[in-house]
């Protein structure tokens, strides 16, 4: 029956066959095929296998199976027996245990598909993708992104499972499988029974089994084309033609999983399973798979399991799970088994291998895998301890799961004070790292004020590593100052304990703090300290965080040379770590720093290419970092659309709390032109400037403060936020928070801030000094804008239409089309407060300029090769325009305006 034809799949086969030819061609792509159970996915699956084989192209096959305790990545792994690359990159330790080190397994796994299709093509089978771990999509959806580019195709299966991130990669094609009809169904019934009337059995197949072709073969092979409603009976009564000895080990088989390993199946009947095995095949329960045995279906499977009585599924399942364990199986399969079986010390011996289980799935970056152990270690536990609600705690925050771990940390904290252990209370408040949610925050540091009450005062590294979380969580609260005093305090006891670790958390936390322009050099010592401690601490990171500091304090000194050195120093840390993190600084950083030339297309790809690296990672505060950059460079360029501005709104809302996201909802109402929407949603930040203390975000919020109130002409709010920012010296915007953007020389707000108040002398000064900084680093279009507002603020016209004219080629040659209209209507006005100033054209006053010097129409006329008729047309038009009678009053006009 396996080698008859496919009926019904035509259409299937054929955009399934235009994939394979496409993908060996250059134009790789995914595939999903889904359905129901039984509906003809794995028989799809294994013709486009043999398609490929006719073409020449290789075939890997991999699949998940229904076993909570499947290793992570198991689907992978399998299909990795056949392509080498893959294999040692699956086997290859990843340095770390975050986002970043998971990025850089999948990667590094993407790199070794697309070369291992090199130059031939590859076709990808992984089925059952229901059953998959969460790595394993993510490792799938990873290299969706690649396989435009590749010769990659990729055939899933899947009954019921939520892949829409897959099903959104632009270059997925979705095939679901129906049930067959009633054609279809005949002409398979032709194929393979002699019977008379073809139509009429296959109208009663598809009656009773929806089409399904599993359901119509077994009827097929089981000669009850008249229909049998009972199908897992029917599947059962292929049971009754075996003997007792190998129903007792299909029952273990079932117990074991879907595939089926002899020499484990061996061990746990205590016999050789050979001949049983064999009748089973013959009987079509089994059947022979990619040079393994396994049920025909996992509907046989599921229904051999549930045939087993209770009291008899719960002992095969210790004796699986005794057998695996002598025999070096995983963790978490041997976890799964005891947590389904019987006796007195199953609860107990589940705990300890879900426990191990959730250790080996972090070590493997399986975080959801290890959370799922984990919460299983300590549901069967049967004291709840801080040590075991901790390792849940920990690895449901790497899986993503902020709020379930806080809980946890705070029943693991409670669970250390009753059992008197502060170690275990500092480490429940030092879980949860590096997030920004305000309330978030609080918690944590409520858990560390609680800790530092019971923590000796001899331990100094874990009292540095507290107080720094406290500093951090202060920052979040406006208390800038009282943020600082902690962090000083933490790192003092972090040098004083010789810990590199607590040290490094220590710079962590006084860097952010010092997160505003007037602290730069010691944010410079800070970023070089972490760099230097990366090499022997146990947070080899820390390079990259201080090479991204020293990019901001390069930006902020004007110093580009460092800057292009720091960004190679990142993409040399990117490169040889696979480390996505550092890849997403690098591109964003770059994009800053192309936007401050005036590259402003490369600035954008640069935006758009850091926002798909953590989209691949799954980092989703980048989005507001993204948008951030998009509203400052439509700031830069004078302009945005609806659409996009929608979307910022969008995102913006989403935020809540958090004054400097806010601040740019009056800011987009403005640069639409919707001015009261602007004024109305402005009021609550008119107040602020004179509040704030000076901290992490301080800068860029006050400053955007400022840049609105510009927008909308409020002189009051422009002379607030003037106050604040005239005290600190001249520099390039910056400040250490990470620059997703920088406007360049400072000085060129307060130019713009002082003309909003009428003080056009000042604002001139602060424009001159802002062209003379941001000429000598080359920032074109922030240097045009300098000379724009310049241009305006200066009584002297000439000068200002030189300035204004310089900035409109300037606009023109950076492809900036909306300054170039500002640029040419303030020469439009420059040219009009001309004309006003002096009435006559050119011409006219070459005339009275020789009228002044006596000289007659004729010899004027001569002198400028005129008629004499035009010259006496152009005095008519100057005694006209000055209102003057004679000659003689316009020689006297002319020596007064000389004096």
């Amino acid at each position: 029956m396996e080698d008859a034809p496919i009926f019904g799949r035509d259409r299937e086969l054929a955009s399934l066959r235009a994939g394979l030819v496409a993908a060996a061609g250059g134009a790789g792509r995914l595939v999903l095929v889904g359905g129901e159970a039984g509906i003809g996915k794995t028989r799809l699956a294994t013709a486009v296998a043999a398609m490929a084989g006719s073409y020449g192209i290789p075939v890997a096959r991999g699949h998940a199976v229904d076993d909570p305790g499947m290793p992570p990545l198991w689907p992978w792994r399998r299909l990795a027996r056949s392509l080498p690359a893959l294999h040692r990159v699956l086997c290859d330790a990843h340095s770390g245990t975050d986002d970043s080190a998971r990025f850089a397994l999948l990667a590094d796994a993407a790199d070794a598909l697309v070369t291992e299709a090199e130059p031939g093509g590859l076709l990808l089978v992984l089925e059952d993708l229901h059953w998959a771990d969460r790595t394993s999509l993510r490792l799938l959806a990873h290299l969706a992104t690649e396989l435009p580019a590749s010769r990659i195709l990729v055939v899933a299966t899947y009954r019921e499972a939520e892949l829409s991130e897959l099903m959104r990669a632009p270059f997925t094609r979705a095939v679901q499988l129906r049930g067959l009809t009633r054609g279809d169904v005949a002409g398979w019934v032709r194929s393979a029974t002699d019977e008379s009337d073809p139509e009429s059995v296959a109208a009663r197949l598809v009656d009773g089994t929806g089409g399904n072709p599993l359901y119509v073969r077994m009827l097929l092979d089981s000669g009850e084309v008249a229909g049998h409603q009972e199908l897992h009976r029917l599947v059962l009564s292929k049971l009754d033609r075996l003997c007792p000895r190998a129903r007792d080990v299909l029952g273990v088989a079932s117990v074991l999983g879907e595939r089926i390993d002899p020499a484990l199946l061996a061990a746990v009947t205590g016999e050789d399973p050979a001949a049983p095995l064999d009748d089973a095949v013959a009987a079509k329960v089994l059947q022979a798979d990619d040079g393994s045995l396994a049920f025909t279906h996992a509907l046989v499977r599921d229904a051999v399991y549930e045939d087993l009585a209770p009291s008899v599924r719960a002992e095969l399942h210790r004796r699986c799970a005794l057998a695996l364990a002598a025999s070096g199986g995983a963790p978490g399969r041997i976890a799964t088994h005891w947590h389904r079986a019987g006796g007195a010390d199953a609860a107990a011996e589940c705990t300890r291998w879900a426990t191990e289980a959730a250790r080996a799935a972090t070590a493997e970056l399986a975080y959801d895998e290890a959370a799922g152990f984990a919460a299983l270690a300590l549901a069967t536990a049967e004291e709840k301890t801080a040590e075991l609600t901790l390792g849940l705690a920990r690895a449901e925050f790497l899986a993503g799961d902020t709020q379930s771990s806080l809980a946890h940390c705070r029943t693991a904290a409670r669970l250390a004070q009753e059992a008197g252990a502060p170690e275990l209370m500092a480490e429940a408040a030092l879980v949860i790292t590096g997030l920004g949610d305000r309330s978030l925050l609080a918690a944590v540091d409520q858990l560390c004020v609680t800790a530092l009450r019971h923590v000796a005062e001899e331990a100094t590294a874990t009292r540095a590593r507290l107080l720094a979380r406290r500093a951090m969580a202060a920052t979040t609260t406006g208390a800038a100052e009282r943020a600082r005093e902690l962090s000083a305090a933490a790192l003092e006891l972090a040098v004083r304990s010789g810990d590199p670790d607590a040290e490094l958390d220590g710079i962590h936390a006084r860097h952010l703090t010092l997160c505003a322009p007037q602290f730069r050099d010691e944010r410079v010592e800070l970023a070089n300290r972490a760099v230097e401690l990366a090499g022997t601490a146990r947070q080899p990171h820390a390079e990259l965080w201080g090479h991204v500091w020293l990019v901001d304090a390069a930006i902020q000194a004007g110093d580009l040379a460092e800057v292009d050195r720091q960004l190679d120093l990142i993409e040399q840390f990117a490169t040889s770590r696979q480390h996505g993190v550092a890849w997403w600084h690098l591109h964003r950083l770059r994009a800053t720093r192309a936007a401050l030339v005036g590259q402003l297309q490369k600035a954008r790809e640069c935006n758009e290419t850091a926002r798909a690296v953590a989209e691949r990672m799954g980092v989703s505060a980048a989005t507001g970092m993204y948008h951030a950059f998009r509203n400052e460079l439509a700031q830069l360029v004078g302009g945005i659309d609806e659409e996009t501005a929608r979307e910022v709104f969008d995102v913006i809302a989403l935020v809540g709390d958090i004054p400097l996201a806010r601040v740019y909802v009056p800011f987009l109402h403005a640069i639409l032109g919707q001015t009261d929407e602007a004024r109305a949603t402005f009021e609550e930040f008119r107040s602020m400037p004179a509040t704030l203390e000076a901290g992490p975000t301080w800068a860029p919020l006050v400053g955007q403060i400022g840049v609105v109130a510009c927008m909308l002409n409020d002189a009051e709010t422009a002379a607030s936020v003037y106050s604040v920012l005239s005290t600190l010296d001249p520099c390039f915007a910056a400040d250490g928070s990470g620059a997703v953007f920088s406007t360049a020389a400072t000085p060129r707000l307060l130019g713009d801030l002082a003309m909003t108040c009428g003080r056009t002398e000042v604002a001139a000064g602060h424009y001159r000094l802002a062209l003379e900084m941001n000429a000598r680093i080359g920032a074109r279009p922030f240097a045009a804008l300098s000379r724009l507002g310049l241009a305006r603020a200066l009584t002297d016209l000439s000068a200002a239409r030189t300035l204004a004219a310089e900035a409109a080629a300037e606009f023109r040659a950076l492809d900036m089309p909306i300054r170039l209209a500002e640029a040419d209507r303030l020469l439009r006005q420059i040219g009009a407060a001309e004309q006003a100033r002096d009435p006559l054209s050119p011409r006219e006053s070459e005339v009275v300029d020789l009228v002044a010097q006596a000289l007659t129409n004729r010899q004027i006329a001569t002198r400028l090769h005129l008629s004499e008729r035009t010259v006496e047309t152009h005095v008519r038009s100057v005694l006209a325009k000055l209102g003057l009678r004679t000659r003689t009053e316009i020689a006297a006009w002319e020596l007064t305006r000389r004096a």
